[in-house]
């Protein structure tokens, strides 16, 4: 990560985890393997990554992004996140699930939009916004996307029958 700014705030008795939230704004991530490998890996039993899903070659050497917000819970040897989000230009993202549990283990669910600054438009628009777009952090065009497994290499599963639903329709496709 590099630059930008970040708040965190967290609470919680002695005895349980800690809630909270974290809240980033304008900042870059470079050079990530993870998110390289998040848009370019071809999951087990599909022929295609996120990059060919969404018919785009991201480049993710140096990603702006102008949010990064999440719900944190973090316990003893667990991270959970809720109702996350990454804008940017580039890319977009939501997101929530469990980021390591006690056995390092992730398990977690999002969705995953291209060329966000431009797809997010649709949920601007008067009337239509709402089905189109499917609110403020989501945009036209998405793939729903599952990573589990080993924190350390986690196994993606997407669902290239999302990138064909609008807006509000994806959350048929969503992983539960």
């Amino acid at each position: 990560m590099e630059g930008g700014s970040i708040t965190l705030a967290l609470a919680g008795a002695s005895d349980g985890p800690m809630k909270g939230q974290v809240d980033s704004r304008d900042f870059f991530v470079v050079n990530e393997p993870k998110l390289a490998s998040l848009v370019s890996t071809t999951p087990a039993g599909d022929s295609r990554s996120l990059n060919e899903a969404v018919k785009a070659n991201i480049d993710t050497s140096r990603v702006k992004f102008e949010r990064g917000f999440s719900e944190i819970e973090k316990g003893t040897g667990y991270l959970k996140l809720a109702n996350g989000v990454l804008r940017g230009p580039r890319i977009g993202t939501t997101f929530q699930g469990t980021l390591y549990d006690q056995d390092n283990n992730m398990d977690l669910t999002g969705t995953f939009m291209p060329v966000y600054g431009l797809n997010r438009i649709f949920g601007e628009l008067p009337l239509f916004g709402a089905l189109l777009g499917n609110g403020r952090d989501r945009g036209l065009i998405g793939v729903t996307y599952r990573l589990r497994g080993d924190a350390n290499k986690p196994k993606l599963d997407i669902n290239p029958l999302s990138v064909i639903a609008p807006g509000i329709f994806r959350s048929i496709f969503e992983y539960r």
